[in-house]
This record gives structure tokens, C-alpha cells and sequence, in this order.
């Protein structure tokens, strides 16, 4: 019903949580990333079915916003399953600020492998780099961090990629400690799995952006999230600032996922409501294109 639902899998993972094999598609938008605003773009949020967003900070955005139909349910990574043990931790995990399928990222890979080497001469090695897919399969981005001896890793495209969240997990857990140039979803997955995070390296943008830079940005996060810069020693992870920002509070049972996302036979009517409302959603809207 909703592509966007499965990006990283967070769909079936969702479905697998609750106990359902062959869950219906969900009756509403789910907001596939961490977001400083509503979750979800304006257009997306203008739509008539329940939007599920992550956290109180989502929800407060998209509301003073004029919104309605917004369900907290918290980061589809919170409903992961348990995992064997992977063992010690050891050094220090890079994630840095990457582009997407349609955007570059507008920086020097370069000098944020420089200040890696930086952190890696004050003991904080060794240093593992997970790259964007996009950019992992250029060769030429890979060498900058290969050079200098980093292990160099990716989890893989975002949709079609079911074991996306379990990847990023297991090595998130694998390293003592995670860092990037800018805030995004990872940083909040690495509080969560009480793994220090910080902020450091040089700031950057996406190309075709009012921010191309990062500056704007920059000053955002440092201002909003003072805590995560600097690297020191005895860093503890702000566990709690992890649940906040990921919704945790709103993590739901089993039972309670199944009912509010319309996948029992007593909530068959739902499903049947939202494809009416959604064909009929179609409809004005190519209509209203036509005037």
C-alpha cells in the first residue's frame, strides 16, 4: 500500500513482532527515519489515513502544524528480536553523513577520513567506516578510508533489504564507540545500544539544497545536542536521550501492534475502509491535477 513502509525493512519487521506470518498491508504511513520536524513531508502528512511516527517530538511538530491522524509507535528498530551475542566490543565505528539514491552528498569524504586518523591516534581505534551503499560501491570513496587502514563495511540498499536493522545492529554492538559529522538515525540506534556516541569531522550537505554545506545544520545540532561533541575516554551513553528521540515510550506489545494496525479479523473492516479511502484519495488528487 505504502512502499516507504518497507524501506529497511521496517514492515516485516513489524509483522514478524507481532506474530502475524502474512500480515495485510498498513492501513497508514509509517515514518522511516529519525526527522528534527514531523516525520513525514507535508504532503505525506496532508493525507487522510493515520500517519505513525516515531517519537513525542514527531508527533508535537506534525500537530502544531495543523495535522491530524498522527500515531506514535515508536522506531520499528525498538520491535527487533534478540540476537546471539556477538562477543566483546572493540574500537570505534564511523557512520558518516552519506547521500541517497537521488541526492549526493556535497563534502570531502577526504578530510572526514583525515580527522578519523585524528581520533585513531588518540587511542580510539581501530576504526571501522560504514558507508552508504551508494557510495560503498565506488571504489574511488572507498580507497580514501582504505588507505589509511580502516576496515571499510556497508549494510546494503535500504529497500528490498530485510536484514538491514539486524546488520546495523550487530555492528553498532561491536564497537565500543560510534561517531559521525552529523546527527541522523544511527546516532540515536547507537545510544540506544548504550554505545557512546559523538559528533566530529568536517560538516556536509546534500547537493540542490538550501544547506548544501551542512553549516546550517551544524549550528542546528550543536545547539540542540551539546552533550554529543567530543571524544573522551570515560564517554558513557546517554541511554535515555536514545529512547526520547526513538519514541520508546510508545513501543507497543505484541497484541497491541496487531490491534492498532488493523491485523486481526475483528479490524478487517478497517483495512477495507483505508483502501476506499485511499482510491478515493487517488482520484480527487488526479482531478485536482487536471484543473
Amino acid at each position: 500500500m505504502f512502499p516507504d513502509n518497507h524501506f529497511y525493512g521496517h514492515a516485516g519487521l513489524l509483522r514478524a513482532y507481532a506474530g502475524v506470518r502474512r500480515a495485510p498491508a498498513m492501513p497508514g504511513r509509517l515514518q522511516h527515519g529519525w526527522q528534527t520536524g514531523p516525520g513525514l513531508s507535508t504532503r505525506h502528512l496532508a493525507e487522510p489515513w493515520p500517519k505513525f511516527l516515531w517519537s513525542d517530538r514527531n508527533v508535537a511538530r506534525a500537530s502544531e502544524q495543523g495535522f491530524r491522524g498522527l500515531v506514535p509507535l515508536g522506531a520499528p528498530y525498538l520491535y527487533l528480536g534478540a540476537s546471539a551475542d556477538a562477543g566483546a566490543p572493540r574500537g570505534l565505528l564511523a557512520i558518516p553523513f552519506h547521500g541517497w539514491e537521488k541526492q549526493k552528498i556535497a563534502g570531502d569524504l577526504g578530510r572526514y577520513a583525515e580527522s578519523l586518523s585524528d581520533l585513531e591516534a588518540r587511542g580510539l581505534g581501530p576504526v571501522t567506516v560504514c558507508l552508504y551503499f551508494t557510495e560503498h560501491r565506488e571504489p574511488a570513496l572507498r580507497r580514501l578510508f582504505e588507505e589509511r587502514g580502516f576496515a571499510v563495511t556497508t549494510m546494503g540498499p535500504r529497500d528490498g533489504n530485510p536484514e538491514f536493522l539486524e546488520r546495523q545492529r550487530a555492528l553498532l554492538r561491536a564497537h565500543l564507540r560510534v561517531t559521525s559529522n552529523r546527527i541522523s538515525t544511527a546516532a540515536f540506534y547507537a545510544l540506544h545500544e548504550a554505545r557512546p556516541f559523538f559528533l566530529h569531522g568536517p560538516t556536509m550537505g546534500l547537493e540542490a539544497t538550501e544547506d548544501p554545506t551542512g553549516e546550517r545544520f551544524d549550528a542546528w545540532q550543536r545547539e540542540s545536542f551539546p552533550s554529543l561533541y567530543g571524544a573522551r575516554a570515560e564517554d558513557v551513553a546517554d541511554v535515555g536521550l536514545g529512547a526520547e528521540e526513538l519514541g520508546a515510550r510508545h513501543r507497543r506489545t505484541p497484541a497491541e501492534l496487531r490491534e492498532l494496525l488493523a491485523w486481526t479479523p475483528t479490524r478487517a473492516w478497517v483495512r477495507v475502509a483505508r483502501r476506499l479511502q485511499r482510491v478515493t484519495h487517488g482520484v480527487s488528487s488526479a482531478l485536482s491535477s487536471r484543473r
